[in-house]
């Protein structure tokens, strides 16, 4: 069997004129505890344990922090790319709810009139729409030709990036290189459409509406006009102050539509 022993010092405090000691051997069996022992080693375990705990604790609270930090971060980044993303949605092309059809007669196929030198649109950046009428006869059929006397009756080419003509067909004049020639308008960053004829109190017909549609969807799909343009109509008052009545009432109805604006 094993035996532990410890040598032990006993100081008498009793006598105040002299001070005795003596050494004593206590010995201890392994199944047996020594409470005066035992609480000094518990102390110092204790006091250890204090000693460090400051430090641990700074330790934990320096970790927690940088985790808060990381998901703040993480948080941050999540919620800006979401916005990235949904202003890129607003941003986007949208498409008909049925496929459109254009039938566009280019420029050079029908006019007589050269465009170089003329001011230019600012690509992708037109965010204006104007749509009005030419405010004189219509055509179904032979349409380039009445076209051409419209252009010798202003002296060039007609202030209009397209027109919607009765036989069906739109006529690229200005497009979407040239701005108009309305100087009242900001023009580098407008399209001017117009219907040939007078629609003050008749309505354009329904293959010319459909034309000015699949225009303004065509320059979305090119790029040449911002999805979230806006739509007015134009009223020259120098030929009346109903100019376009009509047309500008179905105007109203179109998605975009913005207003009125009136030029002389």
């Amino acid at each position: 069997m094993l035996w532990k022993s410890h040598r032990v010092w006993v100081v008498d405090d009793d006598d105040s004129s002299s001070t005795s000691s003596e050494e004593s051997l206590i010995t201890i069996a392994p199944n047996e505890r020594t409470p005066l022992l035992l609480g000094h080693r518990v102390s110092a375990s204790a006091s250890a344990h204090d000693s460090s705990s400051p430090s641990f604790s700074s330790s934990m609270y320096t970790k927690e922090c940088l985790n808060w930090r990381i998901i703040g971060l993480l948080v941050m980044f999540t919620t800006g790319l979401g916005v990235a993303s949904y202003l890129l949605w607003l941003e986007r092309p949208k498409n008909p709810d049925n496929d459109y059809q254009l039938s566009l007669t280019q420029h050079d196929l029908w006019s007589l009139c050269p465009l170089q030198g003329q001011a230019l649109l600012e690509s992708g950046k037109v965010v204006n729409v104007y749509i009005t009428h030419t405010g004189g006869v219509e055509c179904t059929d032979n349409c380039a030709q009445l076209l051409h006397t419209l252009q010798h009756q202003h002296l060039g080419e007609l202030p209009y990036n397209f027109l919607m003509a009765g036989d069906c067909e739109a006529y690229e004049a200005r497009g979407w290189r040239y701005a108009s020639n309305y100087g009242t308008l900001p023009q580098s960053s407008s399209l001017v459409l117009a219907f040939v004829g007078n629609f003050t109190q008749e309505l354009p017909s329904s293959c010319q509406l459909e034309m000015a549609e699949a225009l303004l969807w065509e320059s979305q799909r090119r790029r040449k006009l911002q999805p979230r343009y806006q739509l007015y109509a134009l009223r020259n008052v120098s030929r009346s102050e109903f100019d376009a009545d009509a047309l500008q009432r179905k105007l109203r109805q179109w998605p975009l539509y913005a207003g009125l604006e009136q030029v002389k």
